[in-house]
């Protein structure tokens, strides 16, 4: 079993218990090949909820530095060691190309290494967001029982998007391209589920409202 399995398997019921999580669009989710899923990072939780709440184990890469620092011993998390942080890129690309789930982040130039896993292997890109991931702070925690919205996109590969050069997974200009892409096509799905699932800033209009029947869990 994997390392991701590991996780889902063990966080996942814990995750259900303390929160309640709303999947909408997981059947969006391709069950097989390589995936790569890009999401903002905007809360505490959002590297745990990425690798547990989906249809299939997904390996995220990790800041231990970052938000995700309690996290970043849990199997299945990629972790950027800062003394060599191309070794977890170049092992997420190797688990892309054995058709695992690789997890990774847009915003504040942490897309570049979403554009460069995308051109190295050829992976579908699935954009989620996570609503809710944090608590009143954003690397807090968020409250007992609090209601998490996970919004799954339409997969996309970079063929689907115009001006993607020549996408020679070796030139600076072409991952940053591929990037600024990826980076567009992620901040236009947060805003469309900010508007789909009436949250704002991670607030819920409605938090003490049940959370929706699914079966992504």
């Amino acid at each position: 079993m994997s390392g991701g399995a590991t996780a889902r398997n063990l966080v996942a019921p814990v995750l259900r218990w303390g929160y309640r999580l709303r999947v909408q669009g997981g059947h969006r989710c391709p069950r097989r090949g390589p995936l790569l899923v890009v999401a903002p990072h905007l809360g505490f939780l959002d590297p745990t909820v990425i690798a547990t709440c989906l249809p299939r184990p997904v390996d995220v890469l990790v800041d231990p530095g970052g938000l995700s620092a309690l996290g970043a011993r849990i199997p299945g998390r990629i972790v950027i060691d800062e003394s060599d942080p191309g070794a977890a890129l170049r092992y997420a690309r190797d688990r892309l190309r054995e058709g695992v789930a690789v997890g990774a982040w847009s915003g504040d130039g942490l897309e570049r290494a979403a554009g460069y896993l995308a051109l190295r292997s050829c992976a579908a890109i699935l954009p989620v967001a996570v609503l809710g991931g944090s608590g009143g702070h954003r690397g807090d925690p968020p409250s007992l029982r609090a209601p998490i919205d996970v919004v799954v996109g339409e997969p996309f590969t970079l063929g689907d998007l115009p001006q993607s050069g020549s996408q020679d997974p070796l030139a600076r200009a072409d991952v940053l391209r591929a990037a600024e892409l990826i980076r567009q096509r992620v901040t236009d799905h947060l805003a469309d589920a900010k508007v789909r699932t009436g949250r704002f800033d991670g607030v819920a209009l409605d938090p003490h409202g049940s959370a929706p029947d699914n079966g992504a869990l």
